[in-house]
């Protein structure tokens, strides 16, 4: 995608310019409560971001560090990012470090990140970038430089709201 093909009030940056990509809040696991709620890869359906199965740390009783969360953080799944393992948190919890969570700020909408985040150029790049072999993953470094387009916070909002629609329908 070119800046050419945008519409003019429209932006071609890179993600970590308008998100802190990476930035993680840790939480060991002696300071986790048994309700707080604990996502992991495998509770994630691929290409779908359905939450296949919702666990709290009583459940699993992990003795790993994870990354914290919050309210309408969209949680990338930089693991085999071609598995398109996406999700916005409807509440907080903890989760693997193989989940980023992505905190928005005021110039940017939630579900409009989640949905360039299943966009297929954004796909495409992590596929070309991801590193290892049997079990790829997006690097930092690569998740700060990777592709995005900023449209003014209005048009993200309508954006995301039809994208919501449509794939409601599906």
């Amino acid at each position: 995608m070119s800046d050419a093909a945008l519409p003019e009030s429209w932006l071609l940056t890179q993600l970590g310019d308008v998100i802190d990509y990476g930035k993680t809040i840790k939480a060991e696991p002696s300071e986790v409560s048994d309700d707080t709620w604990v996502l992991e890869l495998e509770d994630i359906e691929k290409g779908s971001s359905k939450i296949l199965q919702r666990l709290t740390f009583l459940d699993r009783k992990s003795k790993s560090t994870k990354n914290r969360f919050t309210t309408g953080d969209v949680l990338y799944g930089k693991l085999r990012p071609y598995l398109n393992k996406v999700v916005v948190a409807d509440s907080g919890g903890i989760c693997s470090t193989e989940i980023v969570p992505l905190k928005t700020t005021e110039n940017l909408d939630n579900h409009y990140l989640f949905h360039w985040l299943k966009h297929p150029e954004f796909l495409a790049y992590v596929t070309k970038v991801g590193y290892g072999v049997n079990m790829p993953r997006l690097g930092t470094k690569d998740g700060k430089v990777a592709p995005f387009v900023l449209a003014p916070l209005a048009e993200q909002k309508q954006i995301a709201a039809k994208l919501d629609e449509l794939l409601a329908q599906v």
